[in-house]
């Protein structure tokens, strides 16, 4: 018997929710409008490439590429098989999940890389910045922080989490109602994700009469993605299987010719429609329940009915076998099922 925590669990709570918490310095300090530009016209103001927004640029926004690159990279990797929902983070399966984590070591070391890159041209970054704009040099000088300081803004952060109803005593709760609606956001979601890519495929294949594996790897991924999540609907998984079979018979090498190109346009087609995606998943799903319901049926075995008394075996004739004639070896018979 189901307990009452398994019975009220949602298919989004199978989901991994992960949030890249990297901090990065920004590059900048706060004006201070007393010391900076106490005697200042507001015609001579600073250019916006030094000065925007309350803050002061102390160093080339490209100083800090190195960070922000493994912070994209981290993207990449959970989006690839992933999708943002409902402003939490980025829904993996658990599989994914896993394979995150695995790589976790590999995107902090690149971190911890780019950073002591960042401190260790510190000196040498102020000073490109404050040659660059020799008039306002004394506010940029004046203004610089430590390499400590600099290196406690940044930090490498990941939080990884799995949704769970807030009210686990009261189902019928306010607090469980918004989170049950949170929660069937996730199937929308993420036949967005699939859509949005499926469109960008499209764009570049479209009315081409030939293709390149590597667009049909972008295919490939999409229909990857999307058997990932047929847990959060029994119509994703069908239909997914259905176009992954189509993917199967593609050639693995080569350019595509036109009519595996057209196939493969067809195949973006559908991932590129959720409804018509969802429906075809459906009718696939009935036509399998009504097959497994016909074959679930009993067969009658048609076994030859055996005598009621066993004839005496001193009676039997002997068998008799031809001097001339091999015998018939690897051959026996069957019991015949009739269906």
């Amino acid at each position: 018997m189901n307990t009452p925590a398994a019975t009220n669990v949602l298919p989004a709570e199978h989901l991994v929710i992960i949030n890249s918490n990297l901090r990065v310095w920004s590059g900048t300090v706060k004006v201070e409008r007393d010391q900076d530009l106490p005697d200042v016209d507001k015609d001579k103001m600073p250019p916006k490439a030094l000065m925007s927004d309350g803050r002061k640029v102390l160093v080339d926004p490209k100083e800090l590429a190195g960070m922000e690159s493994v912070r994209k990279a981290i993207e990449r990797f959970l989006k690839a098989e992933g999708f943002s929902f409902a402003g939490t983070g980025i829904a993996v399966s658990s599989d994914r999940a896993k394979d995150f984590i695995d790589a976790l070591p590999g995107f902090e070391g690149d971190f911890q890389q780019a950073l002591d890159k960042l401190i260790a041209r510190l000196p040498e970054a102020y000073q490109e910045q404050e040659e660059k704009f020799p008039d306002w040099a004394f506010i940029l000088a004046q203004a610089r922080p430590t390499e400590m300081q600099v290196r406690n803004r940044c930090k490498f952060g990941i939080s990884i989490f799995r949704m769970a109803a807030p009210d686990g005593d009261n189902p019928g709760s306010l607090a469980n109602q918004h989170y049950r609606e949170m929660a069937e956001q996730a199937l929308p979601d993420m036949l967005q994700s699939i859509q949005d890519g499926a469109e960008k495929l499209l764009t570049k294949v479209k009315g081409k009469s030939k293709l390149l594996q590597s667009q049909l790897d972008g295919i490939r991924k999409l229909v990857r993605k999307l058997k990932a999540f047929a847990f959060l609907h029994p119509d994703v998984g069908p239909a997914a299987d259905s176009l992954q079979d189509v993917l199967d018979h593609m050639p693995a090498q080569g350019t595509l010719n036109m009519t595996n190109a057209y196939t493969a346009v067809s195949v973006l087609t559908e991932l590129a429609n959720p409804h018509q995606l969802l429906a075809k998943g459906k009718a696939l799903l009935q036509d399998y329940l009504a097959e497994a319901k016909q074959t679930s049926v009993q067969p009658e075995l048609a076994i030859p009915a055996m005598p009621e008394e066993a004839a005496d075996p001193s009676e039997a004739a002997p068998a008799v076998v031809p001097t001339n004639t091999a015998p018939r070896s690897g051959r026996r018979r069957c019991l015949t099922v009739t269906l």
